[in-house]
Formats: C-alpha cells, structure tokens, sequence
C-alpha cells in the first residue's frame, strides 16, 4: 500500500466494516467512520470528546504537527482549550539506534520533538497527561500520534448543527501549508539552488500557521454549519471528506481556493499537485453567510475564501473556468512524492 492515508474503499472493507460499531452508536453522537473526526459521547454534563492526531518524519517538530493534527479535530467540532477541559497523550515511536553516537543523536533528536510538542501545548492551555515513547527496530523515522480527551459543555456540539446545503464553503489561510513546510526544511539546499533562500525559509516556517484554532472559535461565533480540519490528501482530501460526512453535494472554483506562491513554486520544482499535498493548519467551513465570515476572520488577521457552495445532491464538481469535472476520493498525499519515508 502506498504512504499516507489509507484510500477510502481500503478503509471500508478492511477498517470500518470490521470494527463491531453496532452497540457503541447507539450511546454516540459521532465515532468511527469516513468524515468522523472525533467521538462525541453524551454524559450526565454535556460530551466527552475524543480526537487523535499522526505525523511521520524525520523533522523535530514531528509530534507538534501531531497535537495540532488532533487539537485542529476537535476545533472543528467547536470544542477549545479556552472553554473546555482539554488533555492530550503523546506516543513517538522512533528507530533504533546502532552505535552510542547514534545514540546521542538520537536522545537529542526526541528532546526537541518533545520540547516543539509540549510547547504547544503550554500556548494552547492543554495538558499534557502522558508521553510514551518506543525504540521500533522496524522504523526508518519517527512517527507520533497525540490523543485528545475533552470534556464539553451542552451548547457545545449544538453551536454547530444545522442545515448543509445550499450554503457557502470557507477556506481557511492557504492549501499545501503544512507539506510546504515539510518539503522545503528537508530539501532547502536543493530548494536554494534555484530560488532565493529568502523563499525557501519563508517556505519552511508555514509550521507557523499549523493551529486553527482561532479561525474555528471565530466561525463558531459567526454561527457557521459545519467545519472541518484540512489535512492528509491536501484541499480535494478536505473537500471529499467534508461533503462525506456532512451528506452534501459540492461546486469548488478551483481559482478561488487560496495559495502562496512559496507553494507553487515548491510544487511546480518536484511536480507535485498543491491540491493534495498536506495541508494541515487550514479550515474548510460550511455557513450561509460567506462573505461575511471571511470579512470576520480578516478582522481577528486569519486569511479566508469562499471557495464554492454546498448542493443538496452528491455530485462532487470541481469549476475551472469552463471546465468542470467531479472531484475523486483522496490518493496518498503528494507529500510523499518528494520526502516517501525520509
């Protein structure tokens, strides 16, 4: 199989038809599936919510980019540190080490991805309750996951429900922000060779913009319909995901989705389609009054687009000009194109 996240139908078959579900839905509001983010469970308070978030690498910031892969999760949802109870566990698994220099290296590697993770969590206001860590003779990188349990109150998952279709379709900061970064901190000697290091360090500081926390607790209070957190299969992964879970048709102009031009020019160096690459750190959000949500994110400094509109259909089009055609279920991101398990 190929990196990444696993293609839809494999997930069907193989993930989602074999976890025994039937009990469990009938006390969730939401849990295992295609589109289902977190698990929402009603308790005697309000809901106990639960989200994780992965990354793999070889970057120091590889289990940072797991907490906001997972605390992005449960934004979306409109679930935030500043008003819930929210903790998180780490787990890194990091490959063996053959000599004591390696060793060193090693120790010192995981201290950073530590220190990136526990980090933000400290300007979040989560914490941390866990960390594990395991030496996998198997791993050639690092590989982390962050698990989010947070205790909400009744309003919270209400504030977001409603009608999805025939509304608007946000998006949030950029596409391809957080592969971007990825590639261009890995390969910005090569990067440097063509354009100017100005770019290519631009580039590498996306992570910056990884949390999208802010633009969600704005689009909650905007009253918005749906969100959901951007991430592995680029923009068309999001896009697919958000019109699965929320059982609505989509019609994108592509030419309105927002990119940097650090982006493109990373992309167009390694032939990579910026519509999937990695592109954490972005919010899709369904509202009925786009314009207004995205003139209300500018006021609070987040950039925004409305992108498209909700049908009350299944087709999935994608506009180009005059051409049209239906989007597809994500493919592994393009991250991997580039970097594949380095």
């Amino acid at each position: 199989m190929d990196f990444g996240k696993l293609p839809e139908h494999i997930y069907q078959r193989s993930v989602e038809k074999v976890i025994h579900t039937t009990e469990y839905r009938k006390i969730t509001i939401n849990g295992a599936g295609l589109g289902a983010d977190c698990a929402i469970l009603p308790d005697e308070n309000g809901y106990l919510v639960t989200a994780q978030g992965s990354a793999d690498g070889a970057d120091v910031k590889v289990a940072m980019r797991a907490f906001y892969a997972g605390l992005n999760k449960l934004a979306a949802t409109g679930v935030f540190p500043e008003q819930s109870s929210v903790c998180a566990s780490l787990n890194v698994a990091a490959p063996h080490s053959l000599t004591d220099e390696e060793r060193n290296k090693s120790e010192m590697h995981l201290r950073e991805c530590i220190r990136w993770a526990s980090e933000a969590a400290l300007t979040n206001k989560v914490t941390i309750i866990s960390a594990e860590v395991n030496i996998v003779p198997a791993m050639q990188t690092y590989y982390a996951t962050a698990t989010f349990t947070a205790r909400a109150g009744q309003d919270a998952i209400a504030r977001i429900q409603g009608e999805k279709a025939g509304k608007d379709v946000v998006m949030t900061k950029w596409m391809g922000l957080e592969g971007t970064s990825l590639i261009a901190s890995a390969r910005m000697q090569e990067l440097a060779a063509r354009y100017p290091l100005g770019l290519v360090e631009q580039a590498a500081d996306f992570d910056r913009f990884l949390s999208s926390v802010p633009e969600a607790a704005t689009a909650v209070q905007s009253g918005v319909s749906a969100m959901q957190a951007v991430r592995e299969g680029g923009v068309f992964g999001g896009l697919w995901q958000l019109a699965k879970a929320n059982g609505v048709g989509l019609v994108i102009d592509l030419k309105q989705i927002p990119v940097k031009q650090e982006t493109i020019e990373v992309c167009e160096f390694y032939d990579v389609n910026p519509y999937e690459l990695l592109s954490g750190g972005s919010m899709l959000m369904i509202t009925q009054g786009g314009t207004r949500l995205v003139s209300q994110l500018a006021e609070q400094g987040i950039s925004a687009a409305v992108i498209g509109r909700t049908t009350d259909n299944n087709d999935r089009i994608l506009v180009n000009d005059e051409e049209k055609r239906f989007l597809e279920p994500a493919r592994h991101d393009s991250l991997y194109r580039v970097l594949a398990i380095s």
